[in-house]
């Protein structure tokens, strides 16, 4: 409904009394080329005052104001009526025929239309009322020193806006905004950070793998013939373990009887034994903007099926990538701290674990396995600083006696009757972290393997067995390398 206020009533000016203890500014924004002045409306200082120019006749004006704060709107003419369009959003009072007070009273927009004792309408205000963001812009400019930001009211929600040093001081005001709102959704952070840092991680994922594999068995094969009748003893060491691996060596001998029916007897002694010793080293080493997510991958894909069209036979691939994989997203702190969500994988073919499947006039399809050492984690260190966020030690033994059972356990010649299969492994790894935060550099600060390599004369890989000359190494660098040339690249 409608509202009408007119000077002269005892209730308008103790209303009037009361607007005027009230403390708060209010922005008016000019419309047209008539202009608004205010005089006042620092914190503390009393209601805003706002003077109107009327010069050219009536015309409107927008505005806003914080809720539950008041504006004092100072006329050049007397002003007899105010007809409000909405009183529960804002309400104006006539303290003086040149003199207004309005006040916000709820969220929402409304409008005041001013008439004088003639009833022509002298101004028309576009009132609209949001939350007061004064105190919360104070609040996180004081709690966040160097930081520039405004805060600026849609009906209940706020939005920031301005500069902050860095993403986590951004989250930070997001955290207080978050107080000052009723939902989540209700701030919207639209702050920008001055001078992103530039993170660069460098991973170190080293991996040794020793294994010892014994293998001692015997093969005995032998024949008794008397008569039309034979007796047949066989027995064959199958190494269930490691299978035949092949190497070592094997010692036996035959004898067959000389009386007839014959006596024949096959019997050999293989030996063998293994050390393995296997070293993985990866480095990969990735740069990306503080906030943003980066990836990288060495490596590969190979094809997996997953679909076959049952009309013409074609089958359908997807291919799932392998090798050398990291993935972080960066976050630079206050106090030059980083934290980082990291996530970094080596991973290779392997036909252990391999599906294979069988098709039509003896194919197959063998879809090959991955090991894989992955580490996934959040963690937190200072610029230059490392941290091992992944270790595995893992020993594994197995060893299989295989005997002819009652003979095997003879002592002495029961070894005869005894096959032994052995397998001992260690796998030690590790998972090292370093960050650094980067600045860009002058191109000629860096180094690639390629630069100032120079490939050898036919005279000099013919006559010294060499494929490039050493250029551009650095001291030492080649010493005890077949290839010559520089390695590396600077970081500095």
């Amino acid at each position: 409904m409608n509202k009408l206020r007119r000077l002269g009533t005892a209730a308008s000016a103790l209303l009037a009394a009361a607007f005027a203890q009230m403390a708060a500014p209010a922005v008016l924004a000019q419309d047209m080329s008539l202009q608004a002045q205010t005089l006042s409306g620092g914190a503390g200082a009393g209601p805003a005052t706002v003077r109107i120019d009327l010069t050219g006749g009536g015309a409107a004006r927008n505005l806003a104001l914080p809720r539950g704060k008041s504006a004092v709107i100072d006329l050049p003419v007397d002003v007899r009526d105010i007809l409000i369009t909405n009183p529960a959003v804002a309400d104006a009072v006539l303290r003086s025929p040149r003199q207004i007070y309005v006040l916000g009273m709820t969220s929402g927009q409304t409008d005041a239309i001013l008439f004088d004792a003639s009833g022509r309408r002298i101004l028309s205000l576009n009132i609209r009322v949001d939350t007061d963001t004064g105190a919360l812009a104070d609040t996180i400019n004081r709690v966040l020193p160097g930081s520039r930001v405004q805060v600026e009211p849609i009906g209940d929600a706020v939005i920031l806006t301005g500069m902050v040093a860095s993403a986590g001081d951004a989250d930070k005001a997001a955290q207080i905004a978050l107080r000052y709102v009723s939902k989540p959704d209700q701030v919207l952070n639209m702050l920008s950070i001055a001078g992103k840092d530039q993170v660069m991680l460098r991973v170190r994922v080293v991996e040794v793998q020793r294994s010892v594999i014994k293998q001692l068995g015997v093969n005995l094969n032998a024949i008794i013939q008397q008569g039309s009748g034979a007796l047949t003893l066989g027995q064959a060491a199958n190494f269930s373990i490691n299978g035949t691996l092949g190497g070592g060596i094997t010692v036996g001998g035959n004898y067959t009887g000389s009386n007839s029916p014959a006596d024949i007897l096959n019997g050999s002694i293989r030996a063998f034994e293994r050390v393995g010793l296997v070293r993985t080293l990866a480095e990969p080493n990735l740069t990306a903007v503080s906030g943003e997510a980066a990836k990288f991958l060495a490596g590969g894909e190979y094809p997996v099926p997953v679909n076959q069209d049952s009309s013409n036979g074609s089958v359908t691939v997807e291919y799932k990538p392998f090798g050398v994989g990291l993935a972080f997203t960066p976050v630079v702190l206050s106090g030059g701290r980083i934290s980082l969500k990291i996530s970094t994988e080596i991973s290779e073919l392997t036909t252990q674990g391999a599906f294979t499947l069988g098709g039509t006039s003896g194919t197959s399809l063998t879809i090959p396995a991955l090991t894989v050492r992955r580490a996934e984690t959040s963690i937190e260190l200072p610029s230059g600083g490392s941290m091992m966020i992944a270790g595995l030690i893992q020993q594994t033994t197995r060893e299989n006696l295989d005997a002819l059972p009652g003979v095997g356990s003879v002592p002495v010649i029961g070894s005869l009757f005894r096959s032994r299969d052995f397998l001992s492994g260690d796998t030690e790894m590790v998972v090292i972290v370093t960050a650094f935060i980067v600045d860009p550099n002058n191109p000629g600060a860096f180094q690639t393997p390629a630069d100032g390599l120079q490939f050898a004369s036919d005279a000099e890989t013919l006559l010294f067995g060499k494929l490039n000359k050493t250029v551009g190494a650095p001291p030492g660098a080649n010493a005890g390398r077949t290839y010559q040339g520089p390695i590396g690249y600077v970081i500095e």
